[in-house]
């Protein structure tokens, strides 16, 4: 009896199934609500994935793109935070997000602003296939 996994594959962002895409992100950290996001429909071909990253800077955050997988974690070195604190509120802990692509969305822009990850998507048109037309030769 064979094994079905397509619910794992529903997480692709099409961007015409964008709440889909929210509710089944794909997540490796631990927690998986952390970092909070917000994911914004700027225009018809254009989006915003927004994390919210207080505390943490461009050095300290990598953005991959993997055959259509948008992987952003934390880069967090021994040293990253050597204050003493008497309270601390703001977590600053590794993280992995993940988020399946379509193949008709690119990753346009990336850029950090008041301690929010902003990575701006774009859809764009795929390129036809082309139809080849195949001569039919006969043996006359």
């Amino acid at each position: 009896m064979p094994l079905d996994l397509s619910y794992l594959f529903h997480a692709t962002i099409d961007l015409e199934n964008f709440n889909r895409l929210l509710k089944s992100s794909l997540s490796k950290s631990t927690n998986s609500s952390y970092p909070h996001y917000n994911i914004l429909k700027l225009d018809e071909n254009n989006y915003r994935i927004t994390l919210a990253l207080a505390g943490f800077s461009k050095n300290n955050v990598e953005i991959l793109l993997e055959e259509n997988i948008l992987v952003i974690r934390s880069i967090l070195t021994p040293n990253f935070d050597k204050n003493e604190y008497l309270y601390k509120g703001i977590a600053n802990r590794a993280f992995q997000k993940k988020f399946q692509l379509a193949k008709n969305v690119k990753v346009d822009n990336a850029f950090f602003e008041n301690g929010l990850l902003n990575i701006d998507l774009l859809k764009f048109k795929p390129e036809r296939k082309k139809v080849m037309r195949i001569n039919i030769q006969s043996n006359n």
